[in-house]
């Protein structure tokens, strides 16, 4: 331990000197008996600490405590899983291959189910394109040609033979490069990790193979899902080559949003699935904590972390959704709920939470940001006029912003420790990510990190009263950082979808330019823009059937980045 940068040479006398520095790092301050005392106490801590840091436990083995959304004494009905699909007339299948790789799932499910194609078909056209298109977006890590052709060949051998598995029955995705395929490289996005192959496959995986789908490939995770950088460059947004895709499921948003799948794949720890969603222009939801299993998934934070999928439309998340839902009793937090989606619905009888303020400026932690569009404030109009009633709201008076830090030390204690107590975190390709994060970790007080989980507590008790008077809540997707952040850490599903375009000039790769343009003046381009619904623990269903009439009537999703 003697080398290890993060315990320091145990032989150096702890002094009075020692703690008076020390308690500048932890907002503290001691008597000068106090510290005579601690003088004499620490050293032993010290050692227990070292003790600690020499184990190496495994890397998915996550800590004895455990995040529940739900709140004590409040009732959450068990839902049936049903799927009640609306009745919108499919067209004929098209004769252009590009339309057909660019349609909803809704639209190659009717195809496939009724013969008019093939998945094996499908799959080649898929497979094609990616060919052609992802190496100037960055955005495929492995293509799996061999497996997907099996798959879909396999699927329409049993469609012939009369078996037909649901709506995603021979339908190509892709997956976020997390999760653990057997046989196949997960990488992470990190260069470190690039040879790891598993021999499991992880639970999403099966179950998805269940249902049908069929496994293209694995697209890019920003390293160790921080960003859109990986080892083999930025991950690009199809509408805009100059543009980041999002992040950290950068692949997912920028293949499905380029028709390099029928769906995808991601992760959400802090608006990872929502931010590409938002940057692509297609539909990203964020379920539930604990309604989708996390085994065999690379974890950031156990607390957070939630798996969902990348889609064309709305009623797309809806099928995926369905597959991917259920009790997982290996799964840490795995929480067991029923899902139900009803296209059909009373819309009139809702309440949507809305503040004025979001429909202001888009940003992050009140810095980077920039004027809403017409894009969004045009949503929330057409909003009103589905017959909800629209109601006024204010986040509860708190510091959303402190919540942050549940993300940095979760992920230092679990998926990172071994990476920063043996220095590599040196060898990662971005050290403006996660590096100094982990770092300035160390040195939060054990003692202020259970006073955060209090105030994490306190969260999602205010959010669960404003909710009882809402049924839902509505903002662009960054019109608010604090509802961003406070719906995340309280385990509440969140659904992005696009409200329309802008003509902006390219955004840039950094993060520090992540909303603002980097030339006011330079050439413009089409940008979409996206609004957010988050609502009830568990109530997708509701969430989803609101969203895809605003979809539907807003009419925009059609549109296609020109990336051909």
């Amino acid at each position: 331990m003697k080398n290890d940068p993060m315990v320091g040479d145990s032989s150096g006398a702890i002094t009075v000197s020692t703690l008076v520095e020390a308690e500048k790092l932890n907002g503290v301050q001691f008597t000068a008996a106090q510290r005579e005392e601690l003088v004499a106490a620490l050293p032993a801590q010290v050692h227990e600490i070292e003790a600690l840091r020499r184990l190496s436990p495994s890397l998915p083995l996550q800590p004895a405590i455990h995040f529940d959304p739900r709140l004590p004494g409040v009732r959450y009905p068990r839902q049936k899983n049903v799927l009640r699909l609306s009745t919108s007339e499919v067209p004929d299948l098209p004769s252009d291959d590009a339309a057909v790789c660019f349609a909803p799932v809704t639209h190659l499910s009717h195809w496939i189910r009724t013969r008019q194609l093939s998945s094996t078909h499908l799959t080649e056209l898929y497979l094609a394109r990616i060919s052609r298109i992802a190496s100037r977006l960055y955005c495929y890590i492995t293509v799996c040609a061999d497996v997907a052709r099996a798959q879909a060949t396999a699927m329409d051998v049993e469609l012939k033979s009369g078996k037909y598995r649901g709506p995603l029955h021979g339908v190509p995705y892709s997956l976020k490069d997390v999760f653990d395929t057997a046989g196949i490289p997960t990488t992470w996005g990190c260069a470190l990790y690039k040879d790891r192959i598993p021999t499991q496959d992880a639970a999403i995986v099966c179950k998805l193979r269940e249902a049908g789908a069929v496994l293209l490939g694995k697209v890019v995770s920003g390293e160790l899902c921080w960003g859109w950088q990986w080892f083999g460059g930025d991950c690009r947004n199809p509408w805009n080559l100059e543009e980041p895709s999002g992040g950290s499921s950068a692949g997912s948003g920028a293949a499905t949003a380029a028709g390099l799948d029928a769906f995808s794949i991601g992760t959400d720890a802090l608006g990872s699935i929502l931010n590409p969603a938002d940057r692509c222009g297609i539909v990203g939801l964020r379920p539930t904590y604990g309604r989708v299993s996390v085994t065999g998934t690379f974890s950031t934070s156990p607390s957070l972390d939630r798996v969902g999928p990348l889609c064309r439309t709305v009623e797309d998340s809806a099928i995926v959704l369905a597959a991917l839902n259920g009790y997982d009793p290996n799964s840490v937090g795995s929480i067991d709920a029923g899902f139900g989606y009803d296209a059909s619905i009373d819309l009139r009888r809702l309440r949507v939470g809305y503040s004025p303020k979001w429909f202001e400026q888009i940003g992050v932690e009140r810095r980077n940001e920039c004027e809403v569009e017409t894009a969004e404030l045009t949503a929330l109009e057409v909003l009103g006029d589905l017959g909800v009633t629209l109601v006024p709201i204010d986040l509860p008076d708190l510091p959303y912003s402190a919540l942050l830090e549940i993300l940095s030390l979760e992920a230092a204690a679990t998926t990172f420790d071994e990476l920063t107590s043996s220095g590599r975190l040196a060898e990662l390709v971005n050290q403006g990510g996660w590096p100094p994060i982990l770092r300035k970790a160390q040195f939060f007080p054990a003692v202020d990190y259970l006073k955060l989980e209090r105030l994490r507590r306190e969260v999602m008790r205010r959010m669960h009263y404003m909710f009882r008077d809402v049924d839902q809540v509505f903002s662009p997707t960054y019109g608010s950082f604090d509802l961003l952040l406070a719906t995340n850490c309280t385990g509440q599903p969140g659904i992005s979808l696009r409200a329309g375009f802008a003509a902006t000039p390219a955004r840039g790769m950094a993060t520090t330019d992540f909303f603002k343009p980097v030339d006011r003046c330079g050439p413009t381009q089409l940008t979409p823009r996206g609004v957010t619904f988050h609502a009830r623990l568990f109530e997708e269903g509701t969430m989803l059937a609101l969203a895809r009439e605003l979809e539907t009537r807003l009419n925009v999703w059609q549109r296609n980045p020109a990336i051909d």
